[in-house]
C-alpha cells in the first residue's frame, strides 16, 4: 500500500520532497515552507517527475501540518484506488 513509509511532518517542514510509485501510479509531495503548504502531484507512466511534468493528471494542495499530511495520504490512497491500470 502506498504511503506506508511516508516521512513524518518534520521531513516536509525542512523543505524535502517525497516521491513514490506503484507500477504506473506515481506521486510527489512538494512542500512550500513559505506558503506553509504541501502540494501533491499525481501522474501515470514509466518516468520520473522531472520527465513527466506535462503528464500530471491530478494535483491538490494541503496545509503544511500533521493534519495536512494525513489528508494528503488519504488523497493519494483514494486516487490510487480509483486508478484503473491499462
Amino acid at each position: 500500500m502506498l504511503c506506508m513509509e511516508l516521512p513524518k511532518i518534520m521531513w516536509f517542514l525542512n523543505g524535502n520532497d517525497y516521491t513514490e510509485c506503484s507500477y504506473l501510479f506515481h506521486y510527489i509531495i512538494i512542500p512550500d515552507t513559505k506558503e506553509e503548504t504541501l502540494t501533491v502531484k499525481i501522474w501515470h507512466g514509466e518516468y520520473c517527475y522531472e520527465k513527466s511534468i506535462d503528464e500530471i493528471v491530478s494535483e491538490r494542495t494541503f496545509p503544511l501540518t500533521e493534519e495536512g499530511r494525513e489528508q494528503a495520504v488519504e488523497y493519494i490512497r483514494t486516487e490510487d484506488y480509483n486508478y484503473i491500470q491499462p
